[in-house]
């Protein structure tokens, strides 16, 4: 409740057990052990706040990772960390890969799936497909970050799937690979073959896109251009078009956003409570977006407008911090513990 930890809520109200109490219960029932079944019970609890408009027709799907930085010192086999790039001060991180629809008003997180260090990318998302699949959820367009580039993935689509995806590419070299695509006075369309060598070669239809900063609206720094690359999967976008589309993917970040304002801080050892508490973010945000469009819809010619600033996320999580205060009631006084010296 308010981004605080199990021991400042035990000890801001008067009736709620102890912090070391709370913390046996959840040690003994989140074990890794039953990871599996506590991961079900969270994408359960996921689907149960998805609109009901969202099965209505395919919609477009992202898929991305989410990462909470790890600065302990417990082993990667017992912590269940995996290593990332360097962010945060740290390579270490609690790692959870999420599916995200792409519609309207009505951005929820579909899925999600706990990366384990054994876990590769073919079989995270392949997971996660088959989630959606459990759902008849159907996906129009895939985008995927970088976090997804690499053959084996590109290989999986291809030959496993008939989905149409756009991977976005890392530039990679410094006059080869595909840094060697970013030349030219413009965007363009080409193919390109990716080597691996543990995997081989694959070779894909790639869009080279020639992008500006915001520089020439905000008039604060220089305008400047910069390269983006993507992967088409049975995908005819110009490259025009999938950086546009493109673009809309990044309300995930938002969404990332969102879940780590309402995200319970710890510094337990247990994996399984980390996920939990990132899952039960997400969650958070799931049931926020649900009732926003039940409860702040104006009525207009065209369809109907939501009005955000009716019932903001920060709204909900101070109604749940006063339904908790009304069970356990909050510490209103303290009590010297010797007489005051004035």
């Amino acid at each position: 409740m308010k981004q605080q930890t199990i021991h400042g809520v035990c000890e801001s109200l008067a009736n709620a057990p102890s912090d070391a109490t709370v913390r046996g219960y959840l040690n003994a029932q989140l074990t890794v052990e039953a990871l599996p079944d506590i991961e079900d019970q969270l994408n359960a609890a996921l689907a149960a706040q998805i609109p009901r408009r969202v099965f209505k027709r395919p919609r477009d799907t992202a898929v991305d990772f989410h990462a909470q930085p790890y600065y302990g010192k417990t082993e990667q086999a017992e912590g269940l960390w995996v290593r990332a790039e360097a962010r945060d001060g740290t390579t270490r991180f609690y790692q959870g890969a999420t599916a995200y629809v792409i519609w309207r008003d009505q951005r929820v997180t579909l899925a999600i799936k706990f990366v384990l260090p054994t876990d590769d990318r073919v079989g995270i998302l392949s997971c996660l497909l088959e989630r959606l699949k459990g759902l008849n959820y159907r996906i129009k367009t895939l985008f995927l970050d970088r976090g997804f580039d690499s053959v084996p993935v590109m290989r999986f689509l291809t030959q496993h799937t008939r989905l149409r995806a756009v991977i976005a590419c890392t530039i990679r070299g410094k006059t080869g690979g595909t840094r060697a695509l970013c030349h030219g006075r413009g965007s363009y369309y080409t193919r390109h073959t990716f080597n691996s060598p543990e995997h081989g070669a694959f070779t894909a239809d790639v869009a080279v896109c020639k992008v500006f900063t915001t520089a020439r609206r905000t008039g604060r720094n220089p305008r400047r251009a910069h390269w983006m690359i993507f992967i088409l999967i049975r995908c005819a976008f110009s490259p025009q078009r999938v950086c546009q589309a493109y673009r809309r993917r990044f309300g995930i970040e938002s969404n990332y956003r969102c879940a780590r304002r309402t995200r319970a801080w710890t510094t337990s050892p247990n994996p399984v409570l980390r996920f939990v508490l990132i899952a039960l973010s997400l969650f958070l945000v799931n049931v926020w977006v649900a009732l926003r469009w039940r409860f702040a819809q104006l009525p207009r010619r065209g369809g109907r407008l939501v009005r955000y600033a009716h019932f903001r996320l920060q709204r909900l999580m101070d109604w749940i911090a006063r339904a908790v205060e009304r069970i356990y009631q909050p510490v209103c006084a303290i009590y010297a513990l010797a007489t005051p010296i004035d």
